[in-house]
């Protein structure tokens, strides 16, 4: 565990404006991304509540806010302005007059009956960045149709081969899809701002993301195998169905570990290494294909191997074969790895003179121009009248008069 660091002198994306209207994880999981890496991010929040994520998950003692959002919060500035209204619509187009980026995650049309629609948003900065998220995306037949993440994974074709084959679809224990929305969010707009860059293209591109789509290109040969062969891929639990030996065994002390023995050498290897030469030398076990149809005995070699040894013995043994075999972690173990300890994968942040918050620390590592946390997520409007007064010049009688109507909060 190591304490949070100052931002780089050469933040990668130092002098980008970036203004979220985001609720829950994918568009502000985005926002976090690219302010890790110096990014200036304007959350805007409603007033009245600010984004659901702050009440998400367990609390600090004494907090008003969760874990969670000083995590995904983090090198934000907040500001608590309702959008909704026509004054708040006013002040959301005087901030897009300096920024690069808009991103937001409302269900397709929700900003244009506010008001904000993409002309509206052209006219006030023309080469901006439009990234949008939503269950399905701004067009097709199911454009309208509600969505989360549970739903998009169910969707998308990843709980029907998740869990065992004769128990019900299991979804990821994870909002992968929330999470995966943020990260190819933020590869896009990066990608839109160096292509304007690189071919200064005057005019700004539009994203859309279906939550969905975030998973279609880990299905890895399943669709091939639809469209070419006809065949629908089922469950197959913690056996994968394309490789043997493999998946989830356990050992003499009633732990799990997960054993990889992908490819002819490393399934020598393993079979070495559990005392089955003769099965590593068979022509029986040859090619993958052959070791796929006689799984059964190659698992019984190995759960015999593995329940007369406790975990960490059989670790030693596998590793020291060079065969890749893990412990199934819990959280526990993952944060206190050493592994994960020397590669500083958790920070402690302070947490507005509160103690430390826990929380990952940003990727990818760069040797240059690294990210870092520069502070973790601010309460509801904290920045409103930094951004409001200093920023767009608005006087003190008309903050007033805004925080009256509750167009803002501070």
């Amino acid at each position: 565990m190591r304490t949070s660091t100052s931002a780089s002198p050469l933040a990668a994306l130092d002098g980008i404006r970036v203004i979220e209207i985001g609720t829950f994880i994918s568009a502000p999981f985005a926002a976090t991304l690219l302010a890790d890496f110096g990014a200036e991010v304007i959350k805007l929040e409603l007033p009245d509540g600010g984004d659901p994520m702050r009440t998400l998950g367990e609390y600090p003692p004494g907090g008003d806010s969760s874990y969670w959002w000083s995590a995904m919060g983090r090198n934000k500035r907040s500001v608590a302005l309702d959008v909704r209204t026509p004054q708040g619509r006013d002040i959301l187009g005087r901030l897009l007059e300096k920024a690069d980026v808009l991103v937001e995650n409302f269900r397709p049309g929700t900003l244009d009956r506010w008001g904000i629609t993409r002309e509206w948003l052209r006219e006030k900065s023309p080469d901006l960045v439009i990234a949008r998220i939503s269950g399905y995306g701004q067009d097709g037949p199911w454009r309208d149709v509600p969505g989360f993440d549970r739903n998009a994974q169910a969707f998308s074709g990843l709980v029907y081969v998740t869990g065992e084959p004769d128990m019900p679809p299991q979804q990821a224990g994870l909002p992968v899809c929330d999470f995966n929305a943020g990260l190819w969010s933020a590869f896009g707009i990066v990608t839109a701002l160096l292509g304007q860059l690189r071919h200064r293209q005057p005019g700004g591109n539009e994203i859309d993301l279906a939550l969905y789509e975030t998973m279609l290109p880990f299905l890895k040969d399943m669709p091939q195998r639809f469209r070419h062969q006809g065949r629908v891929t089922q469950r197959t639990g913690n056996t994968p169905d394309y490789v043997s030996p493999g998946g989830s065994y356990r050992t003499g002390s009633g732990e799990w570990i997960f054993i990889s023995g992908t490819g002819d050498t490393v399934f020598r290897r393993l079979m070495h290494a559990v005392g089955r030469p003769d099965m590593a030398e068979s022509e029986q076990f040859r090619q993958n294909k052959d070791r796929v149809a006689h799984r059964p005995l190659l698992d019984g070699a190995i759960n015999q191997w593995l329940l007369a040894r406790n975990t960490d013995d059989a670790l030693a043994q596998l590793q020291a074969a060079d065969v890749p075999a893990v412990k199934i972690q819990s959280i526990e173990d993952v944060m206190t790895h050493p592994q994960v300890l020397a590669r500083g994968n958790f920070l402690d942040v302070p947490d507005h003179g509160e103690g430390d918050v826990c929380m990952p620390a940003p990727l990818p590592r760069m040797a240059g121009m690294p990210a870092a946390v520069r502070w973790p997520g601010e309460h509801l409007g904290e920045s409103t009248r930094r951004v409001l007064r200093e920023e767009l010049g608005v006087g003190e009688e008309e903050f007033a008069r805004l925080q009256a109507l509750k167009v803002i909060g501070s």
